[in-house]
């Protein structure tokens, strides 16, 4: 869809009243309208739902666009509702709406920094620097040569990229991570460093650190069957009477280079994209699986990894060791940092779903099986 934006951006209002913050958006409103009318500039505009809520993103720059909105294809509005995606405990809102501009192919370049207002305390995150301004209403995240401006009250997001042809593999395969991960915690939704497969709409949590197996297991327990919520950052919501859901962020999932082998049968899906050696290839789940996508599932069981043994076994974990491995797999990873009210969702999830340790063996045929039985277990209160 090609709809260019107005000729000229709108003060916000909030609550009816004057948005006193607005000087930290207009710069950026200013330019994204100039990039999405410039000539020949292509502008992807497409609905989704992430977690249930409504997101509208707009991309001046056809393949920034491409591959930016490319991980996210399977939350758009039309097959998320189809899904089941709409959450009825949630009430409906505005939503968040993002937009993005490509320097290269606009020729607007990013606002400088003189026209964003007084900072008021700055970190370094992710590989880059996070801003904030007007007491925490407005962020600022600068990677390198991209800036992303995001008024968590208006829920507004607007970025530019110097070149958006040119993303990292990161970039690539979870675009806004940082930005979407505080526009997610504003919404009671907590971004968790875990893998998730499921089984009609029954999940299996897999927390663990990087390196301990959880791109490999999602990606063969897809393959095999299961369904995919995600393989490294996924959402965490609780909601009535204590249950907690998980939600797909990203329909990606990363393969380490020593493991490619592995998949033959989906090997020439892998995207390799000339990355560095030390970037994973991705695989885009919803071209390999379009019905293998799981986009909420309610939490079931916590599945512990452990890799390398010589066959495959289940064992019953305790809940210490379960929040244990949450919060080694998230408190440093995730940006803003999990406080009081995320570790006691974890604790929750914990005390309420049952936790095992599943050793995998060297046949990745094991995992779609092995996940069914820790479901299995969970359902009948069996400790394995």
């Amino acid at each position: 869809m090609d709809q260019r934006a107005a000729a000229q951006p709108t003060p916000r209002t909030v609550d009816g009243a004057a948005d006193e913050g607005a000087r930290y958006t207009q710069a950026f409103e200013r330019a994204w309208v100039d990039a999405s009318n410039a000539p020949g500039v292509v502008l992807r505009d497409e609905s989704y739902l992430f977690a249930g809520r409504p997101v509208r993103l707009r991309v001046a720059g056809g393949r920034f666009g491409e591959r930016t909105q490319r991980a996210f294809s399977h939350l758009r509005s039309a097959r998320a509702v189809a899904q089941g995606a709409v959450l009825p405990q949630i009430a409906p809102s505005p939503g968040l709406v993002i937009d993005l501009w490509d320097e290269r192919e606009s020729g607007v370049p990013v606002p400088q920094e003189a026209e964003w207002g007084e900072p008021e305390r700055s970190w370094i995150a992710c590989g880059g620097t996070l801003t904030a301004y007007a007491g925490g209403r407005h962020v600022a995240f600068r990677f390198g040569d991209s800036v992303t401006l995001l008024d968590r009250r208006a829920q507004r997001m607007i970025g530019c990229r110097r070149d958006g042809s040119q993303l990292s593999g990161g970039e690539y395969s979870k675009p806004l991570l940082l930005m979407l991960s505080i526009w997610y915690y504003d919404r009671g939704v907590q971004l968790v460093h875990a893998g998730a497969l499921a089984r009609d709409g029954a999940g299996v949590l897999l927390p663990g650190e990087s390196g301990t197996g959880k791109s490999t297991t999602c990606l063969a327990g897809v393959v095999q069957g299961l369904q995919y919520v995600g393989d490294d950052f996924i959402g965490l919501e609780r909601i009535a009477e204590g249950r907690l859901l998980v939600h797909s962020i990203f329909g990606t999932g990363c393969v380490a280079r020593d493991n490619v082998h592995r998949f033959a049968s989906i090997r020439r899906h892998i995207v390799d994209d000339d990355a560095p050696g030390d970037e994973k290839p991705i695989v885009f789940v919803p071209e390999i699986a379009p019905d293998g996508l799981c986009l909420t599932a309610e939490v079931r069981a916590v599945a512990l990894l452990g890799v390398g043994h010589e066959r495959t076994e289940i064992r019953r974990a305790s809940r210490v060791e379960a929040l244990r491995q949450f919060a080694a797999s998230t408190l440093h990873t995730v940006v803003p940092r999990p406080g009081r009210e995320a570790l006691q969702m974890m604790g929750g999830l914990v005390e309420r779903v049952p936790a095992y340790h599943l050793l995998l063996g060297p046949d990745l045929e094991d995992v779609a099986p092995s996940v069914d039985r820790i479901l299995e277990l969970a359902a009948a209160g069996n400790a394995g």
